[in-house]
């Protein structure tokens, strides 16, 4: 019994490699199509500017470079893809990492205040409920930069609102990544002590006398952190996607930001561009294929662990 344990977990080791080689495969066939491609309808016929032949040669091409490790050694602006993949991916991977956790550290206390106010009720409570989720995510993003500049400008903050010269422009990405998390972990941790507050073992402590802050450590604190870990790959996904609209807004450069500069071929040569953004697009993929395993390993963890309080 014993030995079928490590064999079912190199099974699906095995099952989850073969299909990120695939799906890197697929990444790179796709985009290898020139970022200048264009298809015109004139005359009643379609006219391309590039030919399948010259498609399948980058196909190729990259296939070859990438699976060779050739194409983190392609120059680009006095240094390499590899160079600026792996100062890109730290960025990214920074402003990410302490988006979420910064999303926990007011997610958790904001959803511990809304339970203590769930008998209240008020079009403000309403408001503060649903605004985090019914705005747009982009004017969520416009107000913290339109606030960034606006304190930068009149020199009443020291932290600038766009681009990157140090570690202070990582601030406002950081906080406009946590919104959406906070908001979903506040709400997880709220949704979570309202059902727990209905089960026998925490009746019977409140009528034993049981402290509020007692029963928040001893019987609400587990069940709280199993259903942030249940709802992991939905707030992973969401932050993956904000991820985007952050860095372009606030210019700061990091994997979506040069992935867009490359499909705009605004690094100049037009074939390299191509291959940059033929590698920061399997490296956006890898990336959110390993964050969204991980959530949902660790809710595939947190879910039977739940279910035998």
């Amino acid at each position: 019994m014993k030995r079928e344990i490590p064999r079912e977990i190199l099974k699906r080791g095995l099952k989850k490699l073969l299909f990120l080689l695939l799906l890197i495969t697929l990444l790179v066939l796709i985009t290898s199509v020139p970022v200048n491609f264009n298809l015109d309808y004139y005359d009643g016929d379609f006219q391309i500017n590039t030919t399948w032949q010259e498609i399948q040669g980058h196909m190729r091409e990259n296939l070859v470079l990438l699976y060779s490790g050739r194409i983190f050694r392609v120059p680009l602006d006095n240094r390499s893809l590899g160079n600026l993949l792996g100062v890109s991916a730290l960025r990214s991977f920074t402003v990410f990492f302490f988006g979420l956790l910064l999303g926990l550290l007011w997610g958790v206390p904001k959803g511990l205040l809304d339970r203590k106010k769930a008998h209240k009720k008020g079009t403000f409570k309403t408001l503060q409920k649903i605004l985090p989720f019914s705005l747009p995510e982009i004017l969520v993003v416009l107000g913290i930069q339109m606030l960034g500049a606006y304190l930068y400008r009149n020199q009443w903050s020291p932290i600038p609102h766009a681009g990157y010269s140090s570690w202070l422009n990582m601030i406002y990405p950081i906080l406009a990544i946590s919104v959406l998390p906070g908001a979903l972990i506040a709400k997880t941790t709220a949704e979570a002590i309202q059902e727990m507050a209905k089960e026998p073992y925490i009746l019977v402590a409140k009528g034993k006398g049981c402290s509020p802050y007692r029963l928040l450590r001893v019987h609400y604190s587990r069940g709280i952190l199993l259903e942030i870990i249940g709802a992991f790959p939905t707030i992973l996904v969401t932050m993956f996607s904000s991820l985007v609209i952050i860095e372009r807004m606030f210019y700061f450069p990091g994997l979506t930001y040069y992935l867009v500069e490359f499909y705009r071929n605004s690094m100049g040569n037009v074939h390299r561009a191509g291959i940059g953004f033929t590698l920061f697009i399997v490296a956006l993929g890898v990336f959110y294929f390993i964050i969204y395993h991980i959530a949902e390993f660790m809710k595939s963890w947190a879910l039977p662990a739940r279910d035998k309080q």
